[in-house]
C-alpha cells in the first residue's frame, strides 16, 4: 500500500499529484530535444497531441511506480 506524504511549503500542504505532475514536466522537458532529434513530430499528423499523450503516459508511470 502506498503512503502519500504531502509536501509542506510554508505551512501549505501540496498534494502528491502536483509533485508528480512537476516531475513529469521536468522529465518531458529533458526528453523533448531528443524527440525532435529523432523526428518524433514527423511521425504524427498532430504532434502536440502526441506530445501531450506522451506527457500523460510519463505522469501515469510516475503515479503507478511511486
Amino acid at each position: 500500500m502506498h503512503s502519500f506524504p504531502e509536501l509542506t511549503i510554508g505551512g501549505v500542504l501540496i498534494a502528491p499529484f502536483v509533485i508528480y505532475a512537476g516531475a513529469a514536466i521536468a522529465m518531458f522537458a529533458v526528453l523533448r530535444p531528443f524527440l525532435h532529434l529523432v523526428a518524433f513530430d514527423r511521425v504524427f499528423s498532430h504532434p502536440p497531441v502526441a506530445e501531450l499523450s506522451l506527457y500523460v503516459v510519463i505522469l501515469a508511470l510516475l503515479i503507478v511506480l511511486f
